[in-house]
């Protein structure tokens, strides 16, 4: 046992206060083993306070008490041990001159029974009866702030306490007056916060686990207890009478305080604050006064929990409210990053902050006071990694956890990091800026140790003067409504979020697929064309036909074949029908009259046209290897018109004249072509097909919906097709054969051909060049009229080079594979683009366009 003034701790944290040894004086104690009532422990006022001749440890209490009052303690008891709690007996006669308030509870093995002077019969009434009174008070309070104001002006009333104050605990334990009822001569404390220091940690777990605890005079003289040899230390944890650390009682004595009472407030099982009574000069509450104020106390608790609870609820439905409204437009999960990042401002209320930082997929937005450099944002995706990873974390002082956040004061001091991904790797960072605050604190909060006989001693302080701190490098805290908010945000943006990756690993897999049957497709079409420009090749010549014309021929065959690829690629936009035969069948016209087309025109929409394009790709392909135009006799004839009854286009292919009977016979396996040619219409367009084997050759009728076609009047043909009409017209004029011509082309053949087409227009002074650095000599030695860029040189693109031209203020045109315009680099879209193969009237007629 410590006496008063000598404790010898360096931390009070370290002092066993549940097993002082000891009581206070204004009650006795007796502990019996829980089996056999025979008495292990007394206290040394008991045999006086209870009028027994003798009460020493060793007796039995049957020998003590009479049968009917050890029958209640024994009921007592059993309620105890069921509630986990100590249970009252109220004013019952242990001895003839022993009037005593009872308390029993279970430590262990044994029993304690600790016994009090029974209070007034009539103030006991009293304060019962106001109870009632004070429940009705305080129960329909909705405001937190009215309720503690409302809780301490009833207590003060109620217990007559020099002071009643309100305490409430932050996260670090450090605590705050929140509401106050005085006497008037007092100086008040509202306001004030007190250290940790004050309430060290196993104080704050006996107030957590007794929900009373009174001192009725500060200056007490401890009364020690009586045991048997070689019994364990008594756990009082919820002992009414437990002895007080003399730290405390050195604490209270610095602030001038006689005696004291605090009531805990537990909310969710967790220590929240504590209603804290002080008395200026000694005061002892009865046995029945301390449980109606125990019961209050637990009415307060639960009125915070249902006012925390609904203030939670509130924060939820307006939280819920506004993430339904942030993501009212994100129907699509397509590119929820870029939608996240076009509406960061939007996120802004749910937590307030000053600024809000958002990683995802490696990339940094922000809005508001957030830091943008790479390297702090490097920094923090790190920290997030290692403090965030699948839980929010945050803090008020940033500086204090990581050195190199100093560097972001007094814009960002306190961050909340929101993981918002299933896997760790998108953040949502939330900022708050460095508030300078000044704080009232009750004294000195720094822990101050003096060097007694015993060493180390820590001292109490002796001031409670107002002792002012300004608080720098922390921003506004976090408050729990803050932390609710951000959940519910987390969860709602990882469902978003999961839900946008699953449709990315969905997409990426159909898109694995679709390449897969592209590529398939691809190398069916170019084993189709190579294998048609072999059939053409192998074609003897004609006697009557020179070698020279015999390949302007072929070459005009292979580029109706390039033509018609691209019609198929640049399907998107729909085009004519005509010329869509046209381009597929004109490597095929063998003869004046080998190929007919009769029908209106009609503009097929883009998917019309794609499905077309491979139908009737397959069917030309075939029909030159196997059918009709691998012979020189035989036909086709194409014809389209439009159904009335049936509301439909209609297309037959009509072959005859072919080889017999071999192609026209319907073949046991179907490869790829047939099955296109079987399935597209219907599949795709939803029409029909029909097929026939007729003795004069192959017959086929499409079906296509009215929808998907539409008739077009003459001047309403598309200028692709008018402008071909003029390229195959091969008008010449002098502005081109007396300009100079830059070629870059680093394919040689490809460049012969363009220089050729052009020396047969009269041009003269053209240079050809297979490099950028060349292209760039070559204009810088002489600026040319007018140029053709290959878009693609080897490994680099074009582009140094067409920008010099513009700055030369030179027109030129860029030449190309691919089937679209998205390759063109920016800045360059409205320069005009030829594809390859070249079309020689085209790249002609282009050229010199430019040059008017």
């Amino acid at each position: 046992m410590v006496k008063f003034g000598e404790a010898d701790l360096t931390s009070c944290d370290k002092e066993p206060i549940h097993i002082p040894g000891s009581i206070q004086p204004h009650g006795c104690l007796i502990s019996c083993d829980r089996t056999t009532f025979l008495v292990r422990r007394v206290s040394t006022n008991a045999a006086h306070m209870l009028g027994f001749p003798t009460l020493a440890p060793g007796s039995l209490l049957s020998d003590l008490l009479n049968g009917d009052i050890l029958h209640d303690i024994r009921n007592a008891l059993a309620n105890s041990v069921s509630l986990k709690r100590p249970s009252y007996l109220f004013s019952v006669h242990l001895s003839p001159h022993a009037l005593c308030d009872v308390c029993v509870h279970v430590s262990d093995q044994e029993v304690v029974i600790e016994c009090e002077p029974a209070g007034l019969a009539q103030t006991s009434q009293q304060v019962i009866s106001q109870l009632r009174m004070m429940l009705d008070r305080i129960r329909d309070i909705a405001d937190m702030q009215k309720l503690f104001d409302t809780v301490v002006k009833l207590l003060r009333g109620l217990l007559q306490y020099d002071r009643i104050m309100v305490y409430q605990f932050d996260p670090d334990w450090s605590g705050k007056v929140v509401a106050e009822a005085r006497s008037p001569v007092l100086e008040s404390f509202l306001g004030q916060h007190f250290p940790s220091a004050d309430i060290p940690a196993q104080a704050r777990d006996l107030y957590r686990r007794a929900l009373i605890r009174v001192i009725g005079d500060v200056g007490y003289t401890p009364v020690p207890l009586q045991e048997l040899p070689d019994s364990p230390p008594l756990d009082m944890s919820f002992s009414q009478l437990r002895s007080v650390s003399p730290i405390h009682c050195e604490y209270l004595t610095n602030m001038g305080v006689g005696a004291s009472m605090s009531i805990s407030l537990i909310v969710d099982g967790e220590l929240w604050g504590m209603i804290a009574c002080h008395n200026y000069s000694p005061k002892v509450l009865t046995l029945a006064e301390r449980a109606v104020v125990k019961m209050f106390g637990e009415f307060v608790a639960l009125r915070i929990v249902v006012l925390l609870r609904t203030g939670r609820l509130l924060v939820t439905q307006r939280t819920h409210a506004l993430i339904d409204n942030f993501l009212r437009d994100a129907v699509s999960m397509a590119d929820m990053p870029s939608y996240l990042r076009s509406k960061i401002a939007d996120l802004e209320p749910l937590v307030p902050c000053d600024g809000i930082g958002l990683w995802v997929n490696q990339d940094w937005t922000t809005h508001g006071l957030a830091p943008d450099t790479p390297e702090i944002v490097l920094h923090l995706v790190r920290a997030a990694n290692a403090l965030a990873a699948n839980q929010i974390w945050h803090t008020t002082q940033l500086s204090e956890t990581f050195e190199w956040a100093k560097n972001l004061l007094p814009d960002v001091s306190g961050v909340m990091v929101i993981p918002i991904s299933p896997q760790p790797a998108d953040y949502l960072f939330l900022f708050r800026k460095e508030i300078v605050r000044t704080l009232n604190w009750g004294g000195d909060p720094n822990k101050t140790y003096t060097t007694g006989p015993h060493g180390p001693r820590l001292t109490p302080r002796s001031s409670f003067a107002i002792w002012k701190e300004q608080v720098k490098e922390r921003a506004y805290p976090w408050t729990s409504n803050d932390i609710e908010a951000a959940g519910l945000l987390r969860s709602a943006l990882i469902e978003v979020m999961g839900a946008y990756h699953q449709q990315q690993l969905t997409q990426r897999a159909e898109a694995d697929t679709r390449q897969r049957m592209l590529n398939e497709e691809l190398s069916h079409r170019v084993k189709n064309i190579l294998a048609v420009v072999q059939s053409l090749m192998a074609r003897p010549v004609p006697e009557n036909r020179s070698m020279p014309e015999h390949f302007q021929i072929l070459k005009a065959r292979v580029n109706a074949l390039a033509r018609a690829h691209d019609q198929v690629v640049r399907a998107d936009g729909g085009g004519l029908l005509r010329p869509l035969l046209e381009a597929e069948l004109d490597p095929y016209r063998l003869e004046h009259g080998t190929i007919t087309l009769q029908g209106p025109e009609i503009w097929l929409t883009g998917r019309a046209l794609s499905v077309c394009a491979l139908v009737l790709h397959e069917l030309a392909t075939n029909a030159a290897k196997y059918g009709s135009l691998s012979r020189r006799e035989g036909k086709l004839h194409v014809s389209w018109w439009f159904d009335t009854e049936s509301q439909n286009w209609v297309l037959t292919w009509q072959e005859s004249g072919g080889p017999q009977p071999k192609p026209t016979t319907p073949s046991d396996r179907k490869g790829f072509g047939s099955i296109l040619v079987d399935r597209a219409f219907p599949h795709e367009l939803g029409g029909t097909t029909i097929k026939e084997f007729r003795t004069e050759g192959l017959f086929l009728r499409f079906n296509l919906p009215k929808r998907h076609a539409t008739l077009v009047s003459q001047e309403q043909k598309s200028m692709p097709d008018i402008l071909e009409a003029a390229a195959k017209s091969g008008d010449k004029t002098d502005v081109l054969a007396n300009a100079s011509v830059l070629i870059v082309e680093d394919q040689l053949l490809i460049a012969m051909d363009i220089e050729q087409a052009l020396a047969d227009h009269g041009v003269t002074n053209v240079r050809t060049v297979a490099s950028v650095y060349e292209g760039i000599q070559a204009i810088r030695q002489k600026t040319p009229d007018v140029a053709l860029l290959d878009l693609n040189l080897g490994n680099e693109p074009s582009a140094e080079i067409a920008l010099l031209l513009r700055q030369k203020n030179v027109p030129f045109l860029f030449a190309t594979g691919y089937a679209d315009r998205s390759m063109i680099p920016a800045g360059f879209e409205d320069v005009p683009v030829i594809r390859k193969p070249y079309a020689t009237p085209a790249v002609l007629r282009e050229l010199e366009n430019m040059l008017l």
